[in-house]
């Protein structure tokens, strides 16, 4: 972990000042003792040859003394330390960053729903997924013959389960990472950083069959498809969903990128919270 230098004509002059001011002192402590002073070159000498602590060994260091913190972690801390500097210095501060940070996540959600709602208020996708769905869906719930309860409040059952467990705990675990703590242990024994990504991406893919799953009970309850508020969310739930997932996979190193995924997190899962009571709405409705 350690290793010796070589050093530049500046770093030389300093070393031979500093075995020079080191020699007399020591010189005066030896007469004190009454023994002979080392000579000069000796001192400096040993200084040249003192080991030197490479990036790679102080990381080695900081991991140790932290109880066994991983490098990553603080690593992570440093870059977002010298982000708020750098905000600091040019007159914004980390908070004013925030603040704008927040307002590009509220017009990222804002603006998917109403992509979503002006797909949904087209009916475009409604005759395609009906002919699907009665080709594909419809013929196996059929023969399953599940009870009407089943039919009424399967889905919402399902997918409550997935956002509470999945997503509470998965968007826990994102604000641990965000904490400098991805490198802990978390449920199951896996890092914090490796389940968080894991519980994440099973969410959205459950939510993509489930929802898949409740266009068939529609259709089979004889409601009309995709025209309801619950419809818009969900459609913009599952297109923010997958562009999360491109800002988690693509922002190592960008302290702006990981505060939007944070930012941006949390309003995707105040909007699916917000999906979920619609959709019990839509259930007690008939």
């Amino acid at each position: 972990g350690s290793a010796s230098f070589a050093p530049s004509s500046n770093e030389d002059e300093d070393i031979s000042r500093a075995g020079s001011m080191i020699s007399v002192s020591v010189a005066r402590l030896a007469t004190r003792c009454g023994a002979p002073p080392p000579p000069h070159s000796c001192l400096a000498g040993g200084l040249r040859s003192l080991p030197v602590r490479r990036p790679a060994a102080l990381r080695q260091s900081v991991h140790q003394a932290r109880g066994g913190e991983d490098v990553e972690d603080v690593e992570a801390r440093r870059r977002r330390r010298r982000w708020m500097k750098t905000s600091a210095s040019t007159g914004e501060g980390p908070s004013s960053d925030a603040s704008d940070t927040a307002k590009t996540a509220a017009a990222i959600v804002g603006g998917s729903l109403l992509a979503s709602a002006g797909l949904v208020g087209s009916h475009v996708l409604v005759e395609p997924l009906t002919a699907y769905f009665n080709a594909i869906g419809v013929p196996v719930i059929e023969f399953l013959h599940p009870p009407e309860w089943v039919l009424h409040w399967f889905h919402a059952i399902n997918m409550g389960i997935v956002l509470a467990a999945m997503g509470g705990y998965g968007a826990y675990l994102g604000y641990q990472i965000r904490g400098g703590k991805g490198s802990t242990e978390a449920f199951g024994g896996e890092l914090v950083r490796e389940l968080h990504p894991k519980l994440m991406l099973g969410m959205t893919f459950f939510f993509f069959l489930g929802g898949q799953g409740g266009l068939v009970f529609t259709i089979m309850e004889h409601r009309p498809l995709l025209e309801s508020p619950h419809a818009i969310s969900a459609l913009s739930g599952l297109g923010l969903l997958g562009l999360q997932g491109v800002i988690g996979a693509t922002m190592k190193g960008k302290p702006g990128a990981r505060t939007l995924h944070t930012y941006l997190g949390s309003s995707i899962m105040a909007l699916l919270v917000a999906h979920a009571g619609l959709g019990i709405a839509n259930g007690l409705s008939f």
